[in-house]
């Protein structure tokens, strides 16, 4: 078990690599434990303080740009959101989000998650874009009703380290890039059904992949219920009228 350096004080153990990604291993830390002490404070501690080369990412810092999400003892997790008197006395080990390309150290290249993003057409596709007349959509309709827990996605990445399919599968979409379908599918306002369901229904890399292990749900640092969205899309896609607009 690891051991705890003393009262206010915990090892971090960081990945470390060289350019393009290349592993050079694990790197140790000593770090003095700060009232309300985040992740992301502990790595800006360790550029600070022991090697200004240490690299990662991060934006806002309140949890809405995602850019600092990291492994942190093998979960994937958003960096300025975890406590580290949240985690288990002892080292903590501190990574780059599995599933995507390693840039340098903890910074990850996105590529990969927003090719498959792009794949199911994320823009909304409006019947008449030059329509001046409010659309209203009815409080009793399956989107009003299924999607407000689902459209606060920020791209972070998580749920597609998270995935378990991911790992085995490059083909596969994602939980991310499959959530947003489901709320462009689900929304009467938007015609852009074929060229959704198209990589939906695809052997390889739709929605039929999906093992239902709840990873991405439990990882989302928003609490999106993307296991939700992957089934309900696998059930509406076994009646093809289903997404037809009027």
């Amino acid at each position: 078990m690891p051991v705890q350096l003393g009262e206010q004080h915990y090892r971090v153990r960081v990945s470390r690599s060289a350019a393009l990604g290349i592993s050079t291993g694990l790197q140790e830390f000593d770090i003095a434990l700060e009232d309300r002490m985040t992740v992301l404070d502990a790595l800006f501690h360790i550029q600070r303080d022991h090697d200004p080369s240490f690299t990662f990412r991060c934006a806002c810092r309140v949890g809405m740009c995602g850019t600092c999400a990291v492994s942190i003892n093998g979960i994937p997790r958003l960096a300025c959101k975890t406590r580290v008197r949240t985690l288990d006395p002892g080292t903590i080990r501190i990574g780059p989000l599995p599933n995507l390309p390693v840039i340098k150290d903890l910074a990850v290249s996105l590529e990969p998650f927003f090719a498959q993003w792009k794949r199911i057409k994320p823009a909304f596709r409006p019947k008449d874009p030059d329509s001046q007349q409010l659309a209203v959509i009815p409080d009793t309709s399956a989107y009003a009703k299924q999607t407000p827990e689902k459209r606060d996605c920020i791209t972070c990445g998580i749920c597609y380290g998270a995935c378990g399919v991911k790992t085995t599968s490059s083909e596969y979409l994602g939980p991310a890039a499959i959530n947003k379908a489901f709320l462009r599918l689900m929304d009467p306002r938007d015609i852009a059904v074929d060229d959704r369901i198209a990589p939906l229904n695809e052997e390889r890399g739709g929605v039929w992949r999906c093992h239902t292990q709840f990873n991405c749900t439990a990882a989302c640092p928003k609490g999106i219920t993307l296991t939700d969205s992957i089934t309900r899309l696998k059930r509406a896609m076994l009646f093809p009228k289903r997404f037809e607009k009027l």
